[in-house]
């Protein structure tokens, strides 16, 4: 028998008019997916108000950044600042969510609870206006975008054992620790939910 060998392969052409057809089917499926994405988002509860979805949320320990009693950061509490926001390529300060949601840093600024509950607040308050001014010198965006809490002693990590009489070393020991962990700022990475916008 005879054999005929096949013909060679050839890619297929397509003509000019069916690259565009493709390209618009392309893009109509990629619409509709953004569609339901945000339909997806709203479902869950998407709203205008602060504090929708916490992305990460990082503890500074406060008897590094500032001097006790003190709002004013430590030469170590810059090189800390330093490593997490002096970034060449502009993405940890990077604001830009594609317009569906708002991102925000919240800066918390808690104390111990050695002293008043209102120099408390001040203080607390003062510490993440450092945090924020020092996070201000690696992003113009940062004013826009950051919001600053002061919680004083009221959210501690650690609550402080209430010893009562002569405390020994180990007690004493125990109140300090409890203490250094309630020092701190806590920066939150909070995405936002944007208003829904009414049409008439």
């Amino acid at each position: 028998m005879k054999r005929f060998a096949a013909p060679p392969r050839r890619g297929k052409k397509y003509e000019t008019w069916q690259l565009i057809y493709i390209d618009l089917m392309t893009n109509m499926m990629m619409f509709f997916l953004v569609v339901w994405v945000i339909s997806q988002h709203q479902d869950k509860g998407m709203s205008n108000k602060l504090g929708d979805e916490t992305v990460k949320m990082v503890n500074l320990p406060g008897d590094v950044l500032f001097a006790s009693g003190k709002a004013e950061l430590t030469s170590d509490g810059r090189t800390i600042f330093k490593k997490l926001f002096d970034d060449e390529t502009g993405t940890v300060l990077s604001f830009e969510t594609g317009g569906l949601q708002k991102r925000l840093l919240v800066l918390h600024g808690h104390t111990d609870s050695a002293g008043g509950k209102d120099e408390n607040f001040e203080l607390g308050f003062a510490r993440a206006l450092a945090a924020y001014r020092e996070m201000r010198k690696y992003s113009d965006a940062v004013p826009d975008h950051v919001v600053i809490c002061s919680h004083a002693d009221n959210t501690p990590t650690e609550d402080v054992p209430a010893f009562s009489g002569t405390l020994s070393a180990a007690e004493v020991q125990a109140v300090r620790a409890a203490q250094s962990k309630n020092r701190r700022i806590t920066i939150e990475d909070k995405l936002v939910g944007r208003a829904e916008v009414s049409q008439k």
